[in-house]
């Protein structure tokens, strides 16, 4: 679980910015609360903020710690990524996340300039019972030497002493200490290259979920959930499944090249992702080449079921087809999950629906945490205070988070009201709104 993202020196971000998922002084709506034996943490937030706020900004930020560690290198930063309206080119960029996992909470982050680490460390968080505990700290001293030091834990014997030396020699500039270490004894690294790498997921506008298929085929508990929940909104579809085509038929003859190329993947024993948005597999099952691809089935006034293709479906429907495996991980599994203007080609009845289905899933075990526009999920009924964050820059253009909850609001208020007038900041219109005929929403 994520339980706070600070960045500095990035994108839009000038001095350290804060981002965070602990609980307010709110008492509505509790089940919206994971309650752990130290620390209360939200379920879900939701991030407003004009266009060119920053707040897929602080997306990027988080993703691209992620991918440092996931990658191994810092080297494919672009080196002019830093906030460039405060002479801050000699700065360092710095990115720290706490979170939580099986095994405990950890603070890790690393400061770096021009692909170069300066600075890198990793606690253990205790929540104030005792101080946090050092497992590793790296700094790079005047000169460019590397410096490496191991907390308590690991430096109590001649031999621990030895392996930091060892490892210390080992540095590379661009290379994070945190996946330099193998060794399973420590499992406080261990942790924290797994929750990056396992437990956060990333969506981006663009990004088409292209599991469907094989998720179906591999998981009927995917499959069982993705139909129960389909068939509760209203887009017409009554049951998705796969279907198995023929594999000449699917390619038919004017696209011999690709057909060519995919066959002979397959027979090597590979499954290969086909079609316009890669949503297709091919394999060869029982000894003989086919496509499964996914279909949907609606029912006529008759009740007989009739098969649609999926690009049959409007983009909202495919847009919520995306979404609903984001809906089925965090009833399962303990990830954080982000997504990136939410709002995108879904229609705003049909993601407040499926937003509503999240903030009351009985089972739920993960995060939600999504940046909007969309001013029609400003609701008391399905956020608390605590959940609802904007984004906003400065005279100086820099990037600041702020809470509802740091604003004295009643819970009746119309927070989408306020939002469009702009009592909270973060108003994503700068138009007069006369001119925009939208003078109902504005309060005087």
């Amino acid at each position: 679980m994520l339980i706070r993202f600070t960045v500095e020196n990035f994108l839009s971000f000038n001095e350290e910015t804060e981002f965070n998922m602990l609980t307010g002084d709110i008492r509505r709506l509790p089940n919206h609360v994971f309650g752990f034996k130290k620390i209360d943490l939200l379920k879900s937030a939701v991030i407003y903020g004009a266009n060119g706020a920053g707040k897929s900004n602080l997306i990027q930020a988080i993703t691209i710690l992620r991918e440092i560690v996931v990658n191994e290198t810092t080297d494919f930063v672009s080196e002019d990524s830093f906030f460039r309206l405060d002479n801050n080119e000699n700065k360092p960029t710095t990115f720290e996340v706490e979170f939580l996992n099986e095994g405990g909470a950890y603070a890790y982050g690393l400061s770096f300039h021009n692909n170069v680490i300066q600075e890198e460390w990793l606690f253990k968080l205790n929540f104030g019972s005792k101080p946090d505990e050092p497992i590793f700290e790296r700094k790079l001293k005047k000169g460019g030497v590397e410096s490496l030091k191991f907390g308590p834990k690991y430096s109590k014997t001649p031999k621990d002493k030895l392996l930091a030396q060892v490892y210390e020699e080992l540095l590379e500039p661009d290379r994070p200490f945190l996946t330099l270490v193998k060794e399973k004894r420590f499992k406080e690294i261990q942790d924290t290259k797994h929750w990056l790498d396992k437990r956060v997921l990333i969506i981006f506008p663009r990004m088409q979920y292209s599991g469907l298929v094989n998720n179906f085929l591999d998981d009927e508990s995917f499959r069982n959930f993705t139909n129960e929940i389909i068939t509760t909104f209203e887009t017409g579809i009554k049951e998705l499944d796969v279907l198995t085509i023929d594999f000449d038929l699917y390619f038919g003859e004017d696209n011999s090249s690709e057909k060519d190329r995919v066959l002979k993947r397959i027979r090597t024993g590979e499954i290969e992702s086909v079609g316009d948005n890669r949503n297709a597999l091919a394999m060869i099952e029982d000894g003989k080449a086919v496509v499964k691809k996914p279909v949907a089935y609606h029912t006529d006034s008759n009740g007989k079921k009739v098969k649609f293709e999926l690009f049959e479906e409007s983009d909202g429907t495919l847009r919520l087809i995306d979404f609903i495996p984001v809906l089925y991980l965090i009833n399962h599994f303990p990830v954080t999950v982000i997504i990136d203007e939410i709002d995108q080609s879904i229609h705003p009845a049909l993601l407040k629906e499926f937003i509503a289905k999240v903030q009351n899933s009985p089972n739920r075990i993960g995060q939600l945490i999504f940046t909007t526009h969309e001013s029609n999920l400003l609701d008391l009924d399905l956020f608390r205070q605590d959940e609802i964050w904007f984004a906003e820059k400065n005279a100086a253009c820099a990037t600041h988070f702020y809470v509802l909850s740091d604003y004295d609001v009643r819970t009746d208020l119309d927070i989408r009201k306020g939002y469009l007038s702009g009592r909270f900041g973060a108003i994503p219109f700068l138009g007069n709104f006369k001119d925009l005929k939208w003078e109902k929403y504005v309060e005087k």
